[in-house]
């Protein structure tokens, strides 16, 4: 199995499912971690959501999650 890197955090649950849909629909595997925790927690500074992808495919999401430099910024 290869191993995950830690593309972005995300203060906001509903955030990252939206980033992580943008970088499905490119074909990238992803995965969230911390995501139970956020949404028992919502808004705390220790329950970060990471959004994170193959060592293989980490250069492709941060190009697509930072394409559009007028959306919020994202966390890395």
């Amino acid at each position: 199995m290869e191993e995950l890197v830690s593309v972005a955090e995300f203060d906001s649950l509903a955030q990252a499912h939206i980033y992580r849909s943008r970088l499905e629909s490119e074909g990238i595997a992803c995965f969230l971690s911390n995501e139970s925790m956020n949404s028992l927690y919502p808004g705390m500074a220790f329950t970060k959501v990471e959004l994170k992808v193959r060592l293989s495919d980490s250069l492709k999401a941060v190009d697509i999650l930072f394409e559009n430099p007028s959306d919020d910024p994202i966390k890395l």
